[in-house]
């Protein structure tokens, strides 16, 4: 791996952790999440300075001859992680909102109960 990958991989994987931490720190990131861009930041620091680890695992575990597409399998499987992680909120907050209607639509006809009393 060219040393300017491994520059970038760290430049930009210590930036990312800063920003991460930051938003920890603020209290305006889900542990979750958080634990998974930590993760994410940690994994681009690593490459300059696991890559014969990364490389043995390609090519001897995983069979793939090129040892940069693992980083590139590594990152999307973080992302769709993430993306799962963020569709299952989704969900569980749409059943949440759909309850929380059916409540509201409850009290209004009760208010109007009374108010016709």
């Amino acid at each position: 791996m060219g040393i300017k990958i491994q520059i970038i991989a760290v430049l930009l994987g210590l930036s990312f952790f800063t920003f991460v931490a930051r938003y920890i720190k603020k209290k305006s990131f889900n542990p979750g999440f958080s634990i998974l861009w930590i993760g994410v930041s940690l994994f681009l620091i690593s490459i300059p300075f696991a890559e014969y680890f990364y490389k043995w695992v390609a090519v001897n575990l995983l069979g793939i001859d090129d040892a940069r597409h693992i980083i590139y399998i590594a990152l999307i499987g973080f992302l769709l992680i993430y993306n799962f992680s963020i569709s299952s909120k989704i969900s569980k907050m749409s059943d949440q909102i759909q309850i929380l209607i059916s409540h509201n639509a409850y009290l209004e006809t009760e208010i109007e109960k009374k108010k016709e009393e």
